[in-house]
């Protein structure tokens, strides 16, 4: 975790920051509330550590300040005074916890471990509540080696504050990859905002973006903010981000080397510290090539580049995946989940999906309107070109029985293999006897 100590004696601080940092905390130091009221402005953390008698601004006043700002870091007041008015305040407030001058090091550390806890605690908590009410939108996972290797590269960026590009196909799930990286960060207790650049009139996307002040243009009753403030201290998504018009990128490009903006009709200047991941389906390589995009803000944007690959090269996903749509699915329309018969799975592993993740989650959605609650989606459930998904399978002639035993076959060894080869627990997973299983193995000749 990033901890702020704020103290301003000096042989204090250093003896805290050593033992902090021994105890595995990333520690940024302030000798005073002014030095710290300026770090919070700067940097986002997840615990602040301060005295409550310092010079300049009060350890009170930087606590209210950190509740303003950083509303999801944790703050742990020093007090020289037992039971004082102040700790009493501060608690009721929101801190964390006090501790009274002078402490053992030792009970410093648990108190701070505690908080800790209670911290990581709270975020899952809050991660899970977020993928509840998003349905379909916060799961990233799967089997397939691309997407094992998409997710390890989806960690890393998380585990950074640099800036994403995402590349891949409509509907592979470029969205849902942002906001795992955002939700999986260091700013998941701050906003996520979401702009199509694609979906904004050109007129219209600089308000958008930057704000606007009252009186800046014929209908603007009002100060609006932008996106980019909207997401301060968060993730501003910028969606098929090769749409944008170049005098758009030149602003953005402004936006994030200074991070502030200035709202139309302002001549002030407004903070906005966000980390940026952008999208797009266009090959921006060439956009640069012809001048349609600028090369500066494209290196601004690529500092990590992460290609999403289409469900087609993951096919081993979709068994998985389906079963999670279909479960979203019904308890959206509060109703039982239907299963897939084994020939209907198979047309949907075969298919080639070029509108990827999207067409999928539609399929599901077509079956689960023709079928009664709790049933079974066969074949005919499914929409009419998931008819022609055996041809994938490599023939033309591929009758449906020779496209469901190719599926079963894949699906056992991808059982096998995630249980390390165990036949008793691939047959549990299955869910079938291990004697069926073993029959299996050896009518198909594994």
């Amino acid at each position: 975790m990033r901890l702020l100590l704020v103290e301003d004696d000096r042989v204090v601080r250093v003896t805290l920051r050593d033992a902090l940092a021994s105890a595995g905390f990333e520690v940024t130091e302030a000798a005073d509330g002014v030095a710290a009221r300026d770090a919070i402005e700067r940097d986002l953390f997840d615990l602040v550590l301060t005295d409550v008698r310092l010079p300049g601004v009060s350890g009170l006043e930087l606590f209210r300040a950190v509740r303003r700002r950083q509303p999801s870091a944790g703050v742990v007041l020093m007090t020289a005074w037992a039971n004082t008015d102040d700790a009493v305040t501060v608690m009721r407030e929101g801190a964390r916890d006090y501790i009274t001058k002078p402490f053992e090091m030792d009970e410093l550390l648990l108190r701070l471990s505690r908080v800790r806890q209670d911290l990581e605690a709270r975020r899952q908590l809050e991660a899970g509540q977020a993928a509840s009410a998003g349905g379909l939108k916060h799961r990233l996972r799967g089997s397939a080696d691309v997407t094992r290797q998409l997710i390890a590269r989806v960690d890393a960026a998380a585990a950074s504050d640099v800036n994403v590009l995402l590349l891949g196909e409509t509907g592979s799930g470029k969205d849902l990859c942002a906001r795992t990286i955002h939700e999986r960060s260091r700013r998941a207790g701050r906003p996520f905002v979401a702009v199509n650049c694609a979906a904004i009139p050109e007129a219209l996307l600089e308000a958008e973006l930057f704000g606007h002040e009252k009186g800046a243009f014929t209908g603007a009753d009002k100060r609006r903010p932008g996106k980019f403030e909207a997401a301060d201290g968060g993730t501003l998504f910028l969606d098929e981000v090769g749409d944008l018009p170049l005098l758009q990128q030149a602003k953005v490009l402004r936006a994030i080397d200074t991070r502030t903006v200035e709202p139309l009709g302002s001549n002030r200047s407004v903070k906005a510290d966000v980390r940026v991941i952008a999208a797009t389906n266009a090959d921006l390589d060439v956009a640069v090539r012809e001048k349609r995009f600028r090369s500066d803000l494209f290196y601004r944007l690529n500092v990590m580049e992460l290609r999403i690959p289409p469900l087609r090269e993951r096919r081993e996903d979709i068994p998985e995946m389906a079963a999670e749509f279909l479960a979203n699915i019904s308890v959206r329309q509060q109703r039982l989940a239907p299963t897939i018969d084994a020939s209907a799975m198979a047309l949907l592993t075969a298919h080639d999906y070029p509108g990827n993740v999207r067409e999928l989650i539609h399929a599901l959605e077509h079956a689960v309107a023709l079928v009664q609650e709790g049933d079974v989606i066969l074949p005919e459930h499914l929409p009419r070109q998931f008819a022609a998904a055996g041809a994938s399978t490599g023939t033309e002639d591929a009758t449906l029985a020779s496209v469901v035993g190719e599926f079963e076959r894949q699906y056992i060894r991808q059982v096998l293999n995630k249980v390390g080869g165990h036949k008793t627990q691939a047959a549990a997973v299955l869910g079938i006897s291990r004697k069926a299983l073993w029959q299996k193995l050896r009518d198909k000749g594994d």
